[in-house]
């Protein structure tokens, strides 16, 4: 509220609002005494429940010490407000991250351990965040988070409730499709969870709409859109991890935010693991292609014995003189045939046959695929794929301009659902 800006409240100075929530206001102020700046937290004692909720809050991060969990530095009242201190983390939060685009694998995945971490140690020590989302989570140097707002928090087993019978209370965007006959579970957490590991790879939660019940709906009967349609590189071992968190059955789901951390990571390093094996696949094949082509100019002169030289010489001695010999010889027996070859027709008249074709060039030899010659696989691929161009462009498709138009025509659809659901949903921002 604009009246305390720039009023003390004990020992701090506010300096500004920042901003609103479902129950409280948040402003950033100036400790007097360490001058360091920090955030306060006020909800006004006019609001019974309120006021009684944001004391399970305070004695919630009081009680919970971890690193990733924001801590409560003081708390008490003054005049007509109940109010907690936390430090100022500069940075923001991990919505206003993603308004700047979807994160890559490594970093969704660092921020999904740190997450886990610490919503697995608030479940040991018995206590259901039940309103887990990028605006509960900030993010210290842009790396470092801290989950926090714990205002909603509920402990495990506590049959009494602050929220009236037949209510909801949550975020619709991150609840659970069985919150809307069955209480809150660690599971129920996972599968929040799963929403900002999908939001967070994605840029987008998986189900939106224009009312909180419209969008709650979608949650109990739609299958959320797989993320890989929306983000192509996605690998499907990351996939199958997000999709398991938001399984609708929440038997199926992860049982713990620890597994689900786990299960990623696994995922993640096959991804990569595939990854490097193609690289090094393509890195060996590359090398291979360079040393066919230019291991033959590398090669050394291979060093001849005394010995094979001799050897080599009385070969070639061999091979020029025994032909020689063995050459005059048949001279004197076949003289008297040579009439007969006189007869036989010349290699340029057979050539020059009006129904004889020379044969045609090779590939190697002024062919118009000559430049795109290489290895075997690739010279079939392009012979292939050669004579089929060729005749898609001579003999072009005729196209049926009325049936075109026919499948061109829209068909607009009304959807209508007869059923209904009566469950009043308490946002909270």
């Amino acid at each position: 509220m604009p009246e305390l800006e720039q009023h003390s409240l004990g020992p701090y100075f506010i300096e500004r609002h920042l901003a609103r929530g479902g129950m409280s206001d948040i402003y950033l102020a100036k400790d007097t005494r360490t001058l360091q700046p920090v955030v306060i937290k006020l909800v006004h004692s006019s609001n019974r429940e309120h006021c009684e909720r944001f004391r399970r809050e305070i004695a919630t991060s009081q009680a919970l010490k971890h690193e990733h969990i924001l801590p409560a530095l003081d708390h008490g009242e003054f005049e007509a407000w109940v109010y907690m201190v936390t430090p100022y983390i500069a940075a923001g939060t991990l919505k206003q991250r993603l308004q700047e685009g979807a994160l890559d694998l490594e970093e969704a995945g660092n921020l999904l351990d740190q997450l886990a971490s610490a919503l697995h140690y608030a479940h040991g020590q018995g206590i259901l965040h039940r309103d887990i989302k990028p605006s509960n989570i900030l993010l210290q140097d842009g790396t470092h988070a801290y989950l926090t707002d714990f205002g909603l928090v509920k402990k495990v087993g506590d049959e009494t409730d602050l929220t009236l019978s037949g209510y909801l209370i949550g975020t619709p965007e991150y609840m659970a499709p069985e919150l809307a006959d069955e209480s809150v579970t660690v599971r129920s957490d996972v599968y929040a969870l799963g929403i900002v590991l999908y939001q967070m790879l994605t840029g987008h939660v998986p189900f939106t709409g224009s009312t909180p019940i419209g969008i709650y709906l979608k949650h109990i009967r739609e299958r959320p859109t797989p993320p890989s349609h929306l983000r192509t590189d996605l690998p499907r071992s990351i996939e199958r991890v997000v999709l398991q968190a938001l399984e609708k059955d929440p038997q199926r789901r992860f049982q713990s935010a620890q597994e689900f951390a786990e299960a990623y990571q696994q995922a993640l390093k096959l991804a990569q693991g595939h990854t490097l094996t193609l690289d090094r696949l393509m890195l060996t094949r590359l090398l291979s292609q360079e040393n066919e082509l230019l291991g033959a100019g590398r090669r050394k002169p291979r060093k001849v014995s005394p010995r094979q030289a001799l050897l080599a010489s009385l070969g070639a001695a061999v091979f020029v003189v025994f032909p020689t010999l063995l050459g005059s010889a048949l001279y004197s027996w076949q003289a008297p045939a040579a009439s007969k070859a006189a007869l036989a027709p010349s290699a340029a008249a057979v050539c020059n046959a009006p129904n004889i074709r020379p044969a045609l060039p090779s590939a190697g030899a002024g062919s118009q695929h000559s430049a795109n010659v290489g290895p075997v696989s690739d010279a079939a691929h392009v012979m292939e794929i050669a004579p089929m161009t060729t005749w898609q462009e001579s003999q072009p498709v005729k196209q049926d301009h009325k049936h075109d138009k026919h499948h061109q025509k829209k068909q607009k659809h009304k959807h209508s659902d007869s059923s209904s659901i009566n469950i009043d949903i308490e946002i909270n921002d």
